[in-house]
């Protein structure tokens, strides 16, 4: 984790060479002992998000950085509720969490297929645990979000005067049916791993995609 520090501070520092030390990481917090993970977390975070905007050009460092944050997360299901951990530890996990859902609708194929195979995870890991609600939380809002913007675009597109707005309201559109698109191969794999009220609130913003009548998403 230090040399993982180290690179982000470091401007010269390679994607490639980020990109081999989170591999080596990712496969030592799959092997770790959970307690000594979570006594390092608010740290490991921080690390994780600053190499991750670093990574933000390189696909494969980025990747490995959201490979790492979902395990960190999962590495909650072992937190002792009777102690408090789960609320002193997910606002560590919060910001990192809430940016690899995100990346559930990134434009490149890989970096979202590892966003969503990382979330639902996550999810699975700490399934019935109290860190549960926060990160499903978390995930509902992205997805609520994205779920509704085709229809909210589709309004202002019909509300748009003049062929300079009309086009931009249309482009806005587009964006926003394709994010709602790959939403929905991200849910394949996520929704299964939500808890309620998370899973409803996803699937009734989902639900409402079906009024547009697109084709690409009915």
């Amino acid at each position: 984790m230090s040399s993982l520090e180290r690179a982000a501070g470091d401007a010269g520092a390679s994607p490639e060479a980020s990109g081999a030390m989170l591999t080596v990481l990712g496969v030592a917090l799959e092997h770790a002992p959970t307690a000594p993970v979570l006594s390092k977390l608010p740290a490991s975070m921080q690390v994780l998000l600053a190499v991750g905007r670093a990574a933000q050009d390189s696909p494969p460092a980025l990747r490995g950085v959201v490979h790492c944050i979902g395990l960190l997360v999962s590495a909650l299901r072992d937190a002792h509720p009777a102690a408090g951990a789960v609320a002193a530890e997910w606002p560590h996990c919060a910001k990192a969490f809430a940016a690899i859902c995100q990346l559930c609708v990134d434009s490149r194929p890989k970096v979202r297929k590892q966003a969503a195979a990382s979330v639902a995870a996550a999810l699975r890991a700490v399934r019935g645990t109290p860190s549960a609600a926060p990160a499903g939380a978390a995930f509902a809002t992205m997805a609520t979000r994205t779920a509704r913007a085709p229809a909210k675009a589709a309004r202002e597109m019909t509300d748009m005067h003049g062929t300079a707005g009309a086009k931009a309201a249309e482009g806005c559109a587009q964006a926003a049916a394709t994010e709602s698109l790959y939403l929905l191969g991200a849910l394949k794999q996520v929704l299964g791993e939500l808890e309620e009220p998370a899973a409803g609130e996803v699937a009734a913003a989902v639900t409402g995609l079906l009024a547009l009548g697109e084709p690409l998403l009915t």
